[in-house]
């Protein structure tokens, strides 16, 4: 019986140590940088109408996918620790296209001004009033 125990007990702390470094590779794997991935080619304002006429289809479509987005800055959201650039929708109702800037490439945006017409690559993460996009880059 003793024996039994201590085998039990010996398989839960190798299975104990083999999670405990999962998921600490887990916890720090690098972010993926969407400036070194190709993008869906979209406008600022075809993206926020697909979203606003089909919203499934365009779930569907760009959330979760790393998308080029070009058009004109509406404004320009800085401060020490993140950024985020709103793009020009003249027709959109309430909402807009929001790119939060990642980390990495905050001095980008420094550059940037309003009316400017800008590609950005990021991630698609959906849409609320605004469309969403996480994590990204400027490239022109």
């Amino acid at each position: 019986m003793k024996r039994n125990f201590k085998i039990v007990i010996i398989i839960g702390l190798i299975a104990a140590a083999i999670g405990g470094f999962v998921g600490y590779k887990m916890w720090n794997k690098p972010h993926a940088d969407a400036s070194e991935m190709e993008g869906v080619k979209v406008s600022a304002i075809d993206l926020y109408k697909a979203f606003e006429t089909n919203e499934q289809q365009a779930n569907a479509t760009f959330v979760g996918k790393v998308l080029e987005i070009s058009g004109a800055v509406a404004e320009i959201e800085n401060s020490d620790s993140i950024a985020r650039v709103i793009f020009s929708v003249p027709d959109a109702t309430f909402g807009s296209v929001r790119v939060s800037i990642d980390k990495r490439h905050l001095d980008d945006v420094k550059s940037l001004a309003p009316a400017q017409n800008i590609v950005v690559k990021g991630f698609c993460s959906g849409f609320l009033t605004d469309v969403e996009i996480k994590d990204g880059v400027v490239v022109k």
